[in-house]
Parts: C-alpha cells; structure tokens; sequence
C-alpha cells in the first residue's frame, strides 16, 4: 500500500512538474534588457493521429500571467509565420541590424496578456508533418481544424494552467479568414462542452481579408482618392465600368469593379483583358514593389546602394546614449547645441524608427536560423535535420509553395461572423475590427462594408455618432460602434490614423492602447473606451538595460509557485523521491 501511495505522490508531483515546463525557454540568445516573465516554445497536437505538429511561442504577461488572459495571434499569408510576427510587431524583443541581438520593443502586447503566437497552418515556420517534414497542403477547412485542435491542446494538456483563463483570438490580414472560421468552432463547441476553456470572449481582426469583392471594390475609390488614378482614367471608369446594370451611373460605392478582374488562386488578381479591366488593374495594381509599400502607403524604404547614414554616428550615439538604445521612442529632442541636430535625422526611410520596417525581416529570418537560437526555443530535430543536401533546414517568413498552392475555400466570411453572433451565450463578447488607413492590401473601407452589414444582418444598431479616438491628445483614428441591445454583445470597427497593414510596428503605442482597451472595457454596459489610459500606460519605461546581448536568464518563477524551496523540489526528482521515502518511514 506504501510503494502505492508513493508512486501516486510522485507521478502527481512530476505531472504538475510536466505541463508545459519542459517547453520554458530560459536562455534566449542575444537579449540585452532584463525581463520579469516567462518564455515558453514547443510543439502543440494539430491533429491528423498527432503527426501534425503545430510550434507555439507562449510570451507571459509583465503584469499578473495567473489572472491575465490569453491573446492567440494568428499571422495571415496565407502561409506566413506568427513567430516572425512576434518579432517584427507585437512582441517584447526587436532584432538590431546585426542580427545577433535583441533590442526591447516597450509597447508590446504582452503589458498585461499572455500572447500565445501559433504558427499556422501546419507546413508553417518550425510547425510540421512529422512523417512528411515538406508538407505544405492547406486550405481554410483544414486550416480551421488544425487551429482548433492545436488550441485544444494548448488548454488541455500543453499549458493548462491557463484552461480557466479568458482568452481572445487576434491577427492580421488572412488571419480575417482564420479567426472567424475558428471562433465559430469554438463558440459551437463550447456550447456543446467539447473545448477545455469556455471563457472566449471575444476577437480582434487587424486590416483582415474578410470578403474579397468588397475589398477590390473599395481598393479603386482609395486608389483614385489618394492620387493614384489619372483624371481621365478615372473619367472612363465611371462612365464606363458599373459592373452591375442594375447600379446608376456615377453611383461608384455600388460600382462592381472586381468583375473585372480574375484570378487563378482567389488572393492575386490580374485585368480581364478587357478595358476597364485595364484601367481598374492599373489603379489597384503596384507597378514595382522595390519602390512602393503596398502595406504602407506612405512607407519608403530606400534602396541600400543609395544610404547615407544606416545608424548615426559613434560621436552622436555617445554623447546620445538614449537614441542608442531607445530606438523605439518617438522623438528624440537634442538638447545639446555641441551636436548637429541634422545628424539625428534618418534620411534613408520616412519612418522614425532608423528603418527598422525596411530590415527586420532580414534580421528576423536570420536570428530564426541560428542553431543555438533553435535549440533554445526546443525545435524539434526531426524539423531541423529536413533540409537539403544534409544541410538544415531553413526557417522562412512565408511559404511560398503553401502559398501558391493554398485553396480558398470562402471567399465571404459572413456566415461565420452569422454563426458566432446568433450562438454566443456570452453577454461580453466582442468583436474588433481595425484597420490601418493607408494600408492597400486590405483596406480600410472594404473591411468598413464588410462590417456594417455583418451587422445589419445580425440585429446590430449603429451608434449615431463615429467618435474620434485619441492618443496623448492626438487623433489615433475613428471608432463606429454596433451594439446589438438584446445582449450587448459588440462590433468595433476602428481605424488607426498612419498605420498600414501591420499595425503594431507602424503605430505600436496606439495599437497598444487599442488592444489593452479591447480587452479590458471599462466604458459603460462593458465597452471598450478607446481612449482611456487605465490600462495602458502611454509611455511605458524601458526595462533595464544590460549592454551587449549574452543570453540572459529569461526564466521567471511558474504560475502556481510562489517559494525558492517549491522551485527547487520541482525541479530535482531526486530529492523528491528522497523526500517521499523519508516521509513513508517517519509514518511507520
């Protein structure tokens, strides 16, 4: 009975010990700042007999992790990995230009959540087949699954610490198909008691590829008002190109300009041949990427062979300490007439953060690629030993063989904005829908219809009023507001003003103050007040700087443990098991 109760005490003991610590990341290579939250990476069950391996980046909350909840981002693509999202948007660690170390990036999401970052669909990143490491088939049904099931996993047995946790889903571009089509999974499964945490509140889709006719549509009038289009052209198009009978002429909002265009995958689409066709292609169409940003309009990158300064100079970072190691800050004042304030300008990007847009994904695909840096984050061998010709295999931000192959299955996502509206039974959920403003891949005004008849159709009223929102009193964007009033369930549709496709690197104190709001409504009848600072410190301080990058300590004491003597029996089976016998022999 004795050897019973002590193999009962110690495989209870090394269960609690199991979930998810062996995943904990407790050197990442390169960080120079001091962090106070956990890091975990592994692998998640995506289905199809567990062969189906999905990689999870799990980046505790700097708050309270054990009352915070779960933010899942998803990136879009498809094919594109969230793990590169986390270190070019959204994350807490930013990759200098030397790709070896990390830099803090002070407005990352994870002030007061947890953000579980999933590289999907499977065939993605470090996610695999683990009979078959060069999968790469995926489509939105099977994609939904995998997402479904690798989420499952995560709650269930991976990190279940969290399975009481609220939990949201989040993401950008095609994640406008993934989110809806998983939460209304989820929302039907919860409802049938089949998912291991019934607290999803709720859903933020970031300049999301929600209905792709809208989207096309609207991408002409933003073209022709943003200059793009030639008078006459433009002339021609009304006159010429309703692309409906049934619409009047010059009536342009109800225009059908996407029938002519067509497409051989449902995601790139090229002119009829016709010749509105033509014209219509040409204003939507970016002639050479090298030399515009399709994801930010207003974004330059200039090419390499022309920089005049990538960095400013020893003599100004010396005397400057803070544009060295602030790159984040938004404005660098130069007190100090002995330096030439010209030399503090960036002169080979418009943005104001030395062009770290133009370059990150170099460095990003870099550090992803060093062994000691997949060793820390646990990559599975088997991932790793795929490449060709004995080599090892290469992490991508994208992949462009699922690209070119994937099968869009809805083009439309409203029946399943339909399916979690009419079935949620939870009075707080809410759906966010944001939108850079000068982003042309998924525009603002497509995803504005797209949402307002989501609403109409589903017993929503509009607020009266599209308030302004602000941030340090300046205008961050517009709110419109659909309040359904039999249970307040909500849909925020939010621009954020200078922002293109990826919100959290054009606009990161913003879109944070967006996302903490989002999350935690404070605002009358639980609304989200855009414009509150309650949550969401507008100008957070950096953490402690370290110098150069040598694998600090990232780990930080697990939830659930609160002493130096609990870590420490965690952490040696030896004394545990010692512990044990010894306590059995006291009691005999």
């Amino acid at each position: 009975m004795q050897k019973l109760k002590l193999a009962f005490c110690f495989a209870l003991i090394f269960g609690a010990r199991a979930a998810g610590e062996d995943d904990r990341v407790t050197n990442l290579p390169g960080i120079n700042f001091a962090t106070n939250y956990g890091l975990y990476s592994g692998y998640l069950n995506a289905g199809n007999n567990g062969t189906w391996k999905m990689h999870y980046w799990l980046i505790e909350s700097k708050s309270k992790p054990a009352n915070d909840p779960v933010l899942v981002w998803f990136q879009g693509g498809p094919g594109c990995s969230s793990f590169g999202g986390a270190f070019e948007e959204l994350g807490p660690f930013y990759i200098n230009y030397d790709q070896q170390t990390l830099f803090e990036n002070k407005y990352s999401w994870n002030a007061n959540a947890n953000i579980l970052f999933l590289e999907s669909p499977i065939g993605v990143g470090f996610s695999y087949d683990s009979t078959n490491p060069d999968y790469s088939h995926a489509d939105d049904t099977q994609t939904q699954e995998q997402n479904y099931r690798a989420l499952a996993d995560f709650f269930s047995n991976v990190q279940p610490r969290f399975k009481n946790s609220t939990f949201f889903l989040s993401g950008e571009s095609y994640a406008g198909v993934y989110i809806p089509m998983l939460s209304a999974l989820l929302t039907t499964q919860i409802n049938a008691n089949q998912f291991p945490n019934p607290n999803f509140e709720g859903a933020a889709i970031g300049n999301g590829f929600m209905h792709v006719p809208r989207l096309f549509n609207s991408l002409v009038l933003w073209a022709v008002y943003h200059g793009k289009v030639a008078l006459n052209d433009w002339d021609y198009i009304k006159a010429n190109c309703k692309g409906d009978p049934n619409v009047a002429l010059f009536d342009v909002d109800n225009y059908n300009f996407f029938s002519y265009l067509i497409s051989t995958n449902g995601m790139d689409f090229v002119s009829d041949n016709s010749k509105c066709g033509n014209y219509i292609y040409n204003a939507i169409s970016i002639p050479d990427p090298d030399y515009n940003d399709a994801y930010n309009y207003y974004q330059d990158c200039y090419n390499p062979d022309f920089f005049v300064n990538p960095f400013p100079s020893s003599e100004v970072q010396s005397r400057h300490p803070a544009l060295k190691h602030r790159i984040k800050k938004r404005s660098i004042m130069n007190m100090d007439s002995g330096v030439n304030t010209a030399n503090l300008f960036n002169y080979d990007s418009s943005d104001n953060q030395l062009a770290y847009p133009c370059w990150n994904w170099i460095a990003v695909r870099k550090y992803a690629n060093r062994d000691d840096v997949q060793k820390a984050l646990h990559i599975a061998d088997d991932w790793r030993k795929a490449g060709n010709n004995g080599q090892n295999r290469l992490w991508q931000m994208c992949n462009k063989p699922m690209y070119d192959s994937y099968k869009i299955d809805f083009n439309d996502q409203q029946p399943f904005f339909h399916i979690v509206l009419s079935t949620t039974k939870n009075p707080n959920f809410r759906f966010l829908i944001y939108n850079g403003d000068i982003d042309t891949v998924c525009n603002f005004l497509g995803d504005s219809w797209f949402a307002r008849q989501v609403a109409q159709d589903n017993g929503f009223d509009a607020e009266p009023v599209r308030t302004e929102w602000t941030y340090r009193r300046q205008t961050a964007g517009y709110v419109q507001r659909y309040t359904r009033k039999a249970d307040q369930v909500k849909i925020d549709v939010v621009t954020v003003k200078g922002a293109g496709h990826m919100v959290p690197n054009d606009r990161p104190a913003q879109s944070l103050q967006l996302m903490q709001n989002f999350m935690f409504p404070n605002g009358a009848n639980k609304s989200p007040n855009y414009n509150s600072t309650d949550n969401a410190n507008p100008t957070p301080s950096l953490a402690p700087f370290l110098g150069t990058g040598s694998n600090q300590q990232t780990s930080q004491q697990p939830i659930g443990t609160t002493t130096k003597s609990t870590s420490l029996i965690t952490s040696s089976p030896f004394l545990v098991l010692l512990l044990l016998v010894l306590a059995l022999r006291n009691r005999n």
